[in-house]
């Protein structure tokens, strides 16, 4: 699959291309934990500023790159990209240029449009999107009160150990 559509003379059945991202990101996100020793629903905590996610696992700790797309919000019924959000540190819009950049080239307004009339459906959708654009290893969503956060996770690894010396 490829993360660009083809340009061929058939016009892109754009509905069919997103159901694809999503199936893409159901499979990435079955496989990244269990590659990484991840099992259950370990503790996590993020950090916007550092655009990080780290993961605990049962013997290691697992730190990831990550890419907040954007939040919906119950009270409001939308979604929000983070390249529409200053309240986002700016490397996330940054990051979602090629998603942004793809939505200008291709017309299409659920990639141009700052804020989404619609909840989790619509969220997901968009956070599979810009995974399979950033060619991302996974997604992870948070919820914290009425926000719900989507990020993709761009890169990760198993955190270094510490210099202390190992018990003998």
């Amino acid at each position: 699959m490829s993360a660009v559509p083809p340009t061929e003379q058939t016009p892109t059945d754009w509905a069919a291309w997103s159901r694809e991202a999503v199936k893409m990101m159901v499979a990435r996100n079955a496989e990244w934990p269990r590659k990484l020793g991840l099992v259950g629903a370990p503790e996590y905590r993020w950090d916007l500023d550092a655009a990080t996610l780290v993961l605990q696992g049962p013997l290691h700790e697992v730190v990831a790159t990550v890419c907040l797309v954007g939040t919906t919000s119950e009270a409001e019924g939308s979604f929000l990209w983070s390249w529409g959000n200053e309240a986002i540190p700016k490397q996330h819009g940054e990051a979602l240029e090629v998603v942004h950049d793809f939505g200008r080239a291709n017309g299409l307004a659920l990639l141009t449009t700052p804020r989404i009339t619609g909840g989790r459906p619509e969220a997901t959708e968009c956070l599979c999107i810009a995974a399979r654009l950033q060619r991302a290893m996974g997604t992870f969503i948070d919820q914290q009160g009425d926000v719900t956060l989507y990020f993709t996770i761009l890169h990760a690894q198993l955190a270094p150990m510490d210099d202390a010396p190992l018990p003998n």
